[in-house]
């Protein structure tokens, strides 16, 4: 069975700026913080497993938020509402 690695995720400065306030912020809706910590981990070059074992999630979960990332990325779409 093929290996499915996780796509680099790059993050520009600002979007680091607003992901690493979102992940650690306790008023920060929990399921908002952990896309965010899913993200991060990703953009630093973790693998789906790495980022699952760290965070208790399945593989399925991370390889869902860093395809999400990547669709809204590629249509230059905010990540945050204000």
């Amino acid at each position: 069975m093929p290996r499915l690695s996780a796509p680099a995720v790059s993050l520009s400065a600002s979007e680091q700026d607003e992901l690493k306030p979102l992940a650690k912020r306790p008023s920060t809706p929990q399921q908002i913080a952990l896309r965010a910590k899913i993200i991060l981990r990703a953009a630093q070059g973790d693998s789906h497993g790495t980022i699952a074992g760290a965070l208790g999630i399945s593989k399925a979960m991370s390889r869902r938020w860093q395809g999400r990332w990547w669709a809204l990325s590629s249509r230059q779409v905010p990540v945050t509402e204000r």
